[in-house]
């Protein structure tokens, strides 16, 4: 009296391969969104750590002075410095064209009163484009976010110049 009959133990077998389908449509979505969080959010942490670099490349490079006491690079200089930097990464803005420094996106500013003086080297407002997770919310029913994310990085350091660099 204990065994069940063949027949309801097979009956049983074939309907655990449809609850399983079942749990997998419920589920994919939100490993879907988990999935393409952790690939978005790695991909934005990356370049950040890449605009970060390029920042003290630049403040590196404008901080030697030559041997008369004067700025050994100008500020364009500086900025090809950092333009070379992130070009080396390959960072794209959000229309897949190099990313290009600009004033509005690089700045290079000193303090020569200050002892010893200080320069800063500024990326701002570097566009990053989300890849996956824009997708995924349109696949989920909701509206597509298509702005990008804006970025900064900063680096001051003290300058062994006496003399600012020029233009």
């Amino acid at each position: 009296m204990g065994q069940s009959s063949p027949d309801k133990s097979a009956a049983k077998k074939r309907g655990a391969g449809g609850n399983v389908i079942v749990e997998l449509a419920l589920v994919l979505p939100f490993l879907l969104l988990v999935v393409a969080g952790i690939v978005d959010l790695g991909m934005l942490y990356w370049e950040k750590h890449i605009i970060t670099n390029g920042s003290r490349e630049g403040a590196r490079a404008g901080s030697r002075a030559a041997s008369n006491g004067t700025a050994e690079l100008s500020v364009s200089q500086v900025q090809q410095i950092v333009q070379d930097y992130l070009n080396r990464f390959n960072l794209k803005a959000p229309n897949g064209n190099p990313l290009a420094l600009t004033a509005g996106t690089f700045s290079f500013t000193w303090d020569a009163a200050a002892s010893p003086p200080t320069l800063t080297v500024e990326l701002k407002d570097i566009p990053v484009q989300l890849m996956l997770l824009p997708n995924i919310q349109a696949l989920l029913g909701g509206a597509v976010n298509s702005n990008p994310v804006l970025l900064r990085a900063s680096t001051t350091m003290a300058a062994e110049w006496s003399t600012p660099p020029g233009p």
